[in-house]
């Protein structure tokens, strides 16, 4: 071991260790770890991915790019791996390509910095923690057919919390949670695997076994292309105004809030209202694919009946485009004012007769200099001293000028609006800062006018948080599972036993000004003399 690193000496070449059948990249290195016989998490952090140990995620993780230098080129591109081996893929199709590309990079480098929160995770009420999953079932399987068990890819999607093999409740890991083995590499075992909830006998299985399929689903679609967040939005917009469904959202979802998981789904007419009208308006943000789930399965039933009325909404927009005129700009006209003269241009000459006239009539409908030197293979200078002998054509040539090149400049923003429909004008403006300055200057009544038929921001209603009623639940489900630990083992109850337990509570934990007598309770019951000790999740 280094002393100065205080990780072990490892010696190449590593054991080469193939994918097994839908196993993810956090799973193998883990396998690695085990093989190459590592104490430290860090020493095949380093090896593997040439990162230090709190760089260890097993969701979505960073640094695959490295594999191809430390000697795991073998397992393929780092693309390839985070399509593959990673969750990554869920949370593709409902993006556009711009975060799309943008994410990808942020992964093949060695920080992650904001992508969940770039995602729509952080901001979704699902929270951006995945634990790890497992199936009982799948294990014994995996040790009979391979001599070990793995982390499954199909098991760790978000929203899938029963096994679609088996359809038996996966096990949440106590490993790789902000609370317990936060930065270290694991397999699962029994020993580290809990029923998810408490109130797990009484979920709808054919609910969750939906929602697991879908969310699959999406993920398969999610490896090979991404939907037009236009088209998403016309499409719930249509099947929203035709109203023919059999049961309200709030009684869709009612199954589902049963899971903490789910707890911020809408819980009454006006919640459900404001959920909606976030999806059927332009997006304008990212939105957790589950809600997208969540608001298919009631709008559509499944995700194919959504994927039929997507692609006829595509069709009818493609159909659109093709009978309306071009508003991509004309290449071929410049927006200066004038054309710079060509090597070996014609003289000045004199106009006379019909060439005059057709000039001057030319000039006065606005055509550019440059095209009509190209036409009468004449010079600008020529050009010049016509429009000085006649002031009058001069107005109303450079009228015509100022009204083409801000018809230019005004299909030029509508053509970039049309590519990042998403944006709002201060984003857009940064995408071409000339082009908007041009407006700016030239054009700001119909610039201002433009940017409000942009998308807005959905409003969403805050409502306000009984912290009180919250701070009790805590409290009551905390008196609960201190009962059922203390009884059996007769011993003092720790905090490790209490998070696995309640889900929530290390979240709740970390509100510093909120349930105070949740706080007050487990100082007693710990022995601790601050409540603030309560986040040293020893």
């Amino acid at each position: 071991m280094s002393a100065a690193s205080g990780q072990e000496w490892v010696a190449r070449p590593f054991p080469r260790l193939d994918w097994l059948p839908d196993e993810t990249l956090f799973s193998l290195c883990s396998r690695q770890h085990l093989v190459m016989g590592n104490l430290n998490p860090a020493t095949t952090s380093t090896a593997v991915l040439g990162l230090r140990q709190q760089f260890i995620k097993h969701d979505i993780p960073c640094g695959i790019s490295a594999l191809e230098r430390t000697g795991f080129e073998y397992l393929g591109s780092a693309e390839s791996i985070l399509l593959n081996h990673t969750i990554f893929p869920l949370f593709v199709p409902f993006q556009n390509k711009v975060k799309i590309e943008d994410a990808l990079m942020t992964v093949k480098s060695d920080r992650l910095d904001s992508i969940k929160y770039r995602l729509g995770l952080v901001s979704s009420g699902f929270g951006a923690e995945h634990p790890l999953k497992a199936c009982p079932y799948c294990m014994c399987e995996d040790v009979h057919a391979h001599g070990i068990a793995y982390w499954h890819l199909t098991h760790q999607y978000p929203g899938v919390l029963i096994c679609p093999r088996h359809q038996a409740w996966l096990m949440a890991s106590t490993k790789s949670r902000r609370w317990s083995g936060r930065f270290e590499w694991s397999l699962p075992a029994n020993e580290f695997l809990i029923e998810q909830a408490s109130s797990q006998k009484l979920w709808s299985r054919p609910v969750f076994l939906a929602l697991a399929d879908n969310v699959i689903d999406l993920a398969s679609i999610g490896r090979a292309t991404s939907f037009e967040p236009c088209a998403v939005a016309r499409a719930y917009r249509t099947a929203v105004l035709q109203g023919s469904r059999s049961a309200s959202l709030l009684d869709r979802t009612e199954q589902l809030r049963r899971f903490h998981l789910f707890e911020s789904l809408p819980t009454d007419k006006r919640s459900s209202e404001s959920f909606v009208n976030q999806f059927v308006r332009t997006p304008r943000r990212s939105i957790h694919p589950l809600k997208h789930l969540i608001l298919i399965d009631w709008l559509f039933d499944d995700l194919h009946s959504f994927l039929e009325a997507y692609n006829a909404e595509v069709a009818r927009s493609a159909q659109q485009v093709a009978r309306t005129p071009s508003r991509l700009p004309d290449k071929r006209v410049s927006l200066s004012s004038s054309g710079a003269p060509a090597k070996n241009a014609p003289r000045p000459k004199r106009l006379k007769g019909r060439l005059r006239e057709d000039l001057l009539l030319k000039l006065a409908e606005g055509v550019s200099k440059q095209v009509l030197c190209e036409e009468f293979q004449i010079t600008v200078s020529t050009i010049n001293k016509l429009l000085r002998a006649y002031p009058a054509t001069y107005a109303i040539a450079l009228k015509a000028r100022h009204r083409r090149e801000t018809d230019e400049h005004r299909s030029q923003w509508q053509h970039l609006h049309g590519l990042y429909p998403e944006l709002g004008v201060q984003a857009l403006r940064n995408k071409m800062p000339p082009l908007y300055a041009w407006l700016y200057r030239n054009d700001k009544t119909w610039l201002i006018a433009e940017g409000q038929t942009f998308a807005k921001p959905a409003h969403v209603n805050k409502h306000h948080v009984d912290w009180e009623a919250r701070d009790y639940r805590l409290l009551s489900m905390l008196r609960m599972a201190c009962d059922s630990i203390a009884l059996p083992q007769r011993g003092p109850v720790t905090m490790a036993q209490l998070y696995a337990m309640i889900p929530i509570l290390s979240t709740c934990l970390e509100n510093r000004c909120q349930y105070p007598e949740s706080r007050a309770y487990l100082s007693t019951v710990l022995g601790r003399s601050k409540p603030q000790d309560l986040l040293d999740h020893g």
